[in-house]
């Protein structure tokens, strides 16, 4: 196993206390780094327009088990609420991490938006604002103020993954938070061209169907025949291209989504 260099880093996981992000933030703690869990502590609601999320909320009690687990293992972690929709969350993540543990040199843009219905006939101005409100402008100012500190604390060696989908740039059916994530891959690489000089590589992991428990089997039976390696991805596929991207051996790799989907939408 090649060693990636993250002992002793600190890293910020975004949406880290279910699914994906948790395992990421688990996977990451193993290999060393010093790992800050963002969760969302209540349901987002629309005021007066109640409307369905499609997503496992977990809150703080998935936050506190995440950061256990990773304690028990011989890891650190540390917890941080907030809703990225809201401006003055972005700070709060960084102020917090840093008097955890120190300056940030890892950031995993992985927390996420989606609702349904999310078609051409259900689509609103508010579902789209909400959509692009945390997939997208959350994750651009995650970007920036990562940047801004890593360059006042004379960081040398920074990196920032980005959690997209492989159907970003056709996702029927789910047209809003497609192009929300097809926006996070334009965004990936005109940051990449922006903060190369800083010693910041910027990257985006495209997962395909990863089973986290909501794919039931019917439709696992329907989506197989389209994935060329025959099974559904596991947390796990995703955590490890996290780990490459943030590793030491990816100093000269930036501006590349890469697709972790057995061969699904290529």
């Amino acid at each position: 196993m090649i060693d990636p260099g993250l002992q002793g880093r600190v890293a910020v996981v975004t949406g880290a206390n279910s699914g994906i992000g948790a395992v990421i933030a688990r996977v990451l703690a193993g290999h060393g780094a010093l790992v800050v869990i963002h969760y969302l502590d209540a349901p987002p609601t629309d005021p007066g327009k109640p409307y369905a999320v499609e997503f496992a909320f977990k809150g703080e009690a998935g936050a506190l088990s995440v950061g256990e687990d990773i304690r028990r293992a011989g890891g650190q972690a540390s917890w941080v609420s907030g809703d990225l929709a809201d401006f003055d969350t972005i700070p709060k993540i960084f102020a917090h991490a840093e008097d955890a543990f120190g300056p940030v040199s890892v950031l995993v843009n992985n927390a996420a938006h989606c609702e349904l219905p999310d078609t051409i006939l259900s689509v609103s101005g508010a579902s789209i604002d909400r959509h692009f409100r945390v997939n997208t402008r959350a994750a651009v100012l995650l970007m920036s103020e990562f940047t801004r500190r890593f360059r006042q604390h004379n960081l040398e060696e920074g990196r920032i993954i980005n959690i997209s989908t492989d159907a970003a740039q056709a996702f029927a059916t789910q047209i809003a938070y497609g192009a929300s994530k097809a926006a996070l891959e334009a965004f990936t690489r005109s940051v990449a061209i922006e903060v190369g000089r800083f010693g910041i590589t910027v990257n985006t992991v495209a997962p395909g169907p990863v089973q986290t428990g909501w794919i039931q089997p019917d439709l696992e039976q329907q989506v197989l025949p389209s994935i060329p390696m025959g099974r559904l991805g596991t947390p796990e596929d995703i955590a490890h291209a996290v780990v490459f991207l943030a590793s030491t051996q990816t100093g000269w790799l930036t501006g590349q989504v890469i697709k972790v989907s057995g061969g699904h939408a290529l």
